[in-house]
């Protein structure tokens, strides 16, 4: 009975958030994506790759992991159901409606000339992964031996984050990403605390705690090898607390290599963009830690 509870709310959630991703704005933006990738498919059905956006990009974030000797890259898909199809079956009302997509330069009044480069470029990389895949894994590999060579002329270690607004199992259903880049370290959060990767060795994965995230969740977390990220109701001036819920908590602001934290830790965020303002629970207040 649990379970079949769990799948009714989880199928709720997700009507929900496609609902929220049916506004005008995002409809527009979805509009204007597939306009584009359109426009850049020669009549065999190959991509004109130069009219569209590049699979990897940088963040502010990402890039604070330079100062300790690493070279990243970050995979922006659109995330849960923004491009119409959804990218994070697991996502809580709290996160699909307070994500990361849209802070940064994904705030949703950035506009230019009444296009939303960002979001449009996350969108259409997700069609393409979604009706192009082989082609999507084939020009990721491209920009992959161009990071290598970026990090070898730099002496650092090239490093990827696959979902960084996604929570697509790659190592499923991109199992030679991995294979294929051996020296790549990847790592990525994930709501799904049963994902599994202990058998690929450049690949690690930590859990993002939500408002419905129970005690057995963490537990299971932990037990499989993952760290547990909580995002907390901090602004950027504020210290996080040196403990969570009886375990020794990190500053996760600090960079975003995961895979260089210890292990059974918690790792704490402060809340990005109107998140602040979270009432859902998503967003964990510091009193209560």
């Amino acid at each position: 009975m649990k379970t079949i509870s769990l799948l009714k709310d989880v199928k709720s959630t997700s009507q929900r958030l496609k609902e929220h991703y049916d506004s005008p704005f995002w409809r527009k933006v979805r509009k204007q994506a597939e306009s584009r990738l359109a426009e850049s498919i020669r009549d065999n059905g190959t991509l004109i790759w130069s009219k569209l956006p590049s699979l990897l990009s940088i963040n502010p974030k990402v890039i604070k992991g330079e100062k300790l000797g690493y070279k990243s890259a970050i995979l922006h898909l659109a995330p849960s159901w923004a491009s119409g199809i959804n990218t994070c079956a697991l996502a809580t009302l709290g996160c699909g409606m307070n994500c990361l997509n849209e802070s940064g330069h994904g705030q949703l009044h950035m506009m230019h000339n009444g296009n939303h480069s960002v979001h449009i470029a996350r969108v259409i990389r997700t069609l393409i992964w979604f009706r192009y895949r082989d082609q999507f894994k084939a020009k990721m590999q491209i920009e992959i031996d161009a990071l290598r060579r970026k990090a070898k002329r730099d002496s650092a270690v090239p490093v990827i984050r696959p979902n960084g607004t996604s929570d697509q199992k790659f190592e499923s259903l991109f199992p030679e990403l991995f294979s294929n880049n051996p020296d790549i370290i990847f790592y990525d959060y994930s709501k799904i605390a049963t994902r599994n990767v202990s058998h690929i060795p450049n690949y690690s994965l930590c859990y993002s705690v939500s408002e419905t995230t129970t005690q057995n969740d963490i537990d299971s977390a932990f037990n499989n090898g993952m760290n547990c990220v909580v995002v907390l109701r901090l602004k950027r001036n504020e210290s996080k607390p040196e403990s969570f819920m009886g375990r020794p908590m990190i500053d996760g602001d600090s960079h975003d290599l995961r895979f260089i934290d210890p292990q059974g830790v918690f790792i704490g965020l402060f809340a990005k963009g109107h998140a602040y303002k979270d009432t859902s629970g998503f967003v964990y207040d510091v009193i209560h830690a």
